[in-house]
């Protein structure tokens, strides 16, 4: 049967989309990965792998691995690996492979192209991610991708908000709190500071303030990121915060406010150092741009009352004015999905 004008207009669309090249930014992130692809895909999962302990979890959980939520949920039955530590992945085949699984696994969802359509990723890491951690991302993933490359994390935020232009951006991750001051180019290493204290830090600080009160307090890592993803906050505010701990062979209901802001708290002072040194060290010109534009984004970012507290430290030296970047989950992914789709074509084929 001969084909109709419709049906020759519909194969001619089908293959203009077939042609299309696929972009990707990705948020490699210590805590989370987070997908955002240009068709409007999106995948959020746990940095988490598990390996079952024995043949009889083999053979209860039906699977050689498992990968994020699943992994978490199962936990008690496998080796648990966390191959991204402080914000990079660990040097080490057994965490390599873990990363590249993890990574393979969240790609399955948004079915990456087959060899006829390009692919082309960016993905996100911290401020001064070393070379080798450089290397070490761009290597596990080249076979996924017809191009790949790495940028700063807080410079994808501020790329995919569109604020480039005297401008700090605060990453509160789990890892690593990234700081990056952006004037309208790639950020140099002077631009940059990375700080090893993020929301993992802030976990393992609400265990130790609650141990020392409570010595016979049974907290896992798990449950104390809960609590502070539920009542976590800086100053003087906040919400009733009693939870049930065991402490000892009794389940008691405590109050850990103190500790829970305590805890949050504990990691501002670095950064208003570093904000303060990324303000003296601008052009004189700009500083007062540059303070009264500081944005926070991350994980951290949920922290209740996170940006008017860092603003109170700054008004001791000098002010600043600080609001938080709406989407903290998706902003990095999708700022790295716009700078991917902005780079010229003559780009990734000298990358490739």
């Amino acid at each position: 049967m001969a084909k109709t004008k419709d049906d020759k207009k519909q194969e001619g669309t089908k293959s203009k989309i077939k042609k299309e090249n696929m972009f990707i930014g990705i948020d490699f992130g210590t805590s989370k990965i987070a997908i955002c692809t240009n068709d409007g895909k999106k995948v959020l999962e746990q940095s988490i792998v598990g390996y079952p302990r024995d043949v009889v979890a083999k053979n209860f959980l039906k699977a050689d691995v498992l990968y994020g939520e699943k992994a978490l949920k199962h936990r008690a039955a496998l080796n648990i690996k966390r191959p991204v530590e402080n914000g990079v992945i660990k040097n080490d085949k057994d965490n390599i492979d873990a990363a590249k699984g993890l990574l393979e696994h969240c790609l399955k969802s948004i079915k990456l192209p087959d060899d006829s359509v390009e692919s082309y990723a960016i993905i996100g890491v911290p401020a001064e991610a070393s070379i080798l951690n450089k290397k070490m991302i761009s290597g596990l993933s080249k076979d996924l991708f017809t191009g790949v490359m790495v940028a700063s994390e807080p410079f994808c935020v501020a790329y995919g908000i569109e604020e480039l232009e005297h401008a700090i951006f605060v990453d509160i991750g789990a890892g690593t709190t990234d700081l990056c001051r952006v004037h309208g180019t790639f950020p140099e290493p002077d631009d940059q500071i990375s700080l090893d204290r993020g929301g993992d830090y802030i976990d393992q600080e609400i265990i130790k303030l609650i141990t020392e009160e409570y010595t016979d307090a049974n907290i896992t890592r798990e449950l104390a990121k809960k609590w502070k993803e539920t009542y976590g906050y800086v100053g003087s505010t906040h919400d009733d915060c009693i939870v049930e701990i065991q402490v000892g062979a009794s389940n008691l209901d405590l109050p850990i406010a103190d500790e829970i802001k305590a805890a949050c708290e504990s990691i501002v002072s670095g950064i208003v150092a570093g904000i303060t040194k990324l303000i003296s060290t601008y052009d004189p010109e700009f500083r007062d741009e540059l303070k009264n534009n500081i944005r926070i984004c991350g994980g951290g970012s949920r922290i209740k009352n996170i940006d008017k507290f860092i603003e109170e430290e700054l008004d001791q030296i000098g002010g600043g004015k600080v609001s938080i970047v709406s989407d903290p989950v998706y902003s990095g992914a999708s700022g790295a999905l716009k700078l991917a789709q902005d780079m010229p074509p003559g780009f990734w084929k000298q990358l490739h």
